[in-house]
């Protein structure tokens, strides 16, 4: 019973460890220092090659940060949770999170991609982010969380990114108009 426990136990260390370190880049201020929570309907674990994977309506929060998929995959080659990656698969899987202006960003695919190492996530499939009235779509959106740059890309010459840009006039106006009628 004690070697069963003991086991358990470890494996739920494994587990925070794997998403408490592969998120913090994403997160606002204060995002990386709050508990990461998976609630799926299965889990599977593969302690000798670090990877956790959840399947079934999954939902992963950590501060304003919100993932759902219907499979989130967390792995650290050689166990360096420097080198943390993380891919979520879903139709779509989606993200949320608050950012430090205030400001919301959401976004889906029908895969993201994340690399703390390199800070860097992809979307894939149907890819979309959107803040405030402002979005971009295409089949391929990159973003280097640090630099701040993004990269949208579109496959064969049937399909095209689009950019929705809406001037910060017009979102003071819709939303001192929200602000009126409520």
């Amino acid at each position: 019973m004690k070697f069963k426990m003991h086991n358990n136990s470890l494996k739920f260390f494994l587990v925070g460890a794997l998403l408490a370190a592969s998120l913090p880049a994403l997160a606002v201020t204060g995002d990386s220092d709050k508990p990461v929570n998976i609630d799926s309907e299965n889990q599977a674990l593969d302690l000798q090659g670090n990877v956790a994977t959840f399947t079934g309506n999954v939902i992963v929060t950590q501060g304003t940060i919100k993932i759902t998929a219907d499979k989130v995959v967390v792995t650290r080659p050689g166990g360096d949770s420097n080198k943390t990656i993380v891919d979520a698969y879903g139709n779509p899987a989606t993200f949320y999170q608050m950012q430090d202006s205030g400001k919301p960003v959401q976004g889906h695919a029908a895969k993201l991609h994340y690399e703390l190492a390199k800070d860097f996530v992809e979307l894939t499939g149907n890819a979309y982010i959107e803040q405030q009235d402002s979005n971009i779509k295409g089949d391929r959106i990159t973003y280097l969380v640090k630099e701040q740059k993004m990269q949208a890309y579109s496959q064969g010459q049937s399909k095209r990114v689009t950019t929705v840009l809406v001037p910060s006039q017009l979102q003071d106006k819709n939303a001192n108009s929200q602000k009126k009628s409520n």
